[in-house]
């Protein structure tokens, strides 16, 4: 930025002052650095706050309290408490699929051994720090139709990544077909029950997680994550019965 002259030509020194505080270095940290940080500490203080408190009752002046900084810095990176849910969300389900795929990904392991491994992996997220699940499960439903949006793509997208696994479960390869669509009219029956038994996993993964979370069964891990591996084996019995394996 530039500063701005006086008539005379000269640079005030309040004008030199706002110039260079973009720049400027305190503490061995520059501003977009020290911004990238309170950004982070509000992130973080919103998954206490709204996984606690609850979405509606959590007010911008807690969220701060919570991330010791003033609102004034609340507002310099959310322009409302929506917007910070949101933020959180993202940041929750994509760090869900993160870790889901990069345990499904890990050499050696047995297509079986790959899938149970993701299962406790959604299973760990979720109810090891039910503070994800509270804000996934609970507080990002109906707050609007843009989140409504948001969910709904990130259910399908963790919907997909299930029929994947049932159609390598049921001995169908799932490769070179974009969208989950068959690769071909013969195996359309066979992709379209996959992916609507996707759809029904995630579901009823979901409550499950949600029961555990309501019932403060959350310690109760193994039991959950050995209940949704049989279901997801026992549907790809359908798989491979519709493919003729």
């Amino acid at each position: 930025m530039t500063p701005q002259t006086s008539k005379s030509g000269s640079t005030s020194a309040a004008d030199h002052s706002a110039a260079t505080a973009q720049g400027r270095v305190y503490s061995g940290q520059r501003s977009e650095d020290r911004m990238l940080e309170r950004y982070g500490r509000l992130v973080t203080a919103g998954i206490e706050v709204f996984g606690t408190m609850g979405y509606t009752a959590a007010k911008v002046k807690t969220i701060c309290q919570n991330a010791g900084l003033s609102e004034r810095y609340f507002y310099e990176s959310f322009s409302c408490k929506e917007q910070l849910l949101t933020t959180v969300y993202d940041h929750l389900a994509s760090e869900l699929m993160r870790q889901v795929l990069e345990s499904l990904r890990v050499r050696g392991m047995t297509l079986l051994n790959a899938v149970n491994a993701g299962m406790a992996t959604v299973v760990n997220f979720m109810l090891d720090d039910p503070r994800h699940a509270q804000i996934i499960l609970v507080e990002i439903v109906g707050v609007s139709p843009e989140l409504e949006t948001k969910r709904h793509v990130s259910m399908t997208n963790f919907a997909a990544e299930s029929q994947r696994l049932l159609l390598l479960l049921g001995g169908v390869d799932p490769e070179g077909a974009p969208d989950g669509k068959a690769p071909d009219e013969s195996l359309a029956e066979v992709f379209e029950f996959a992916r609507l038994t996707g759809i029904s996993m995630v579901g009823g993964v979901n409550n499950m997680l949600l029961d555990a979370l309501r019932c403060g069964t959350t310690a109760n891990t193994e039991r959950i994550t050995n209940a949704a591996f049989a279901l997801i084996c026992n549907a790809s019995t359908g798989v491979r019965v519709l493919a003729g394996k």
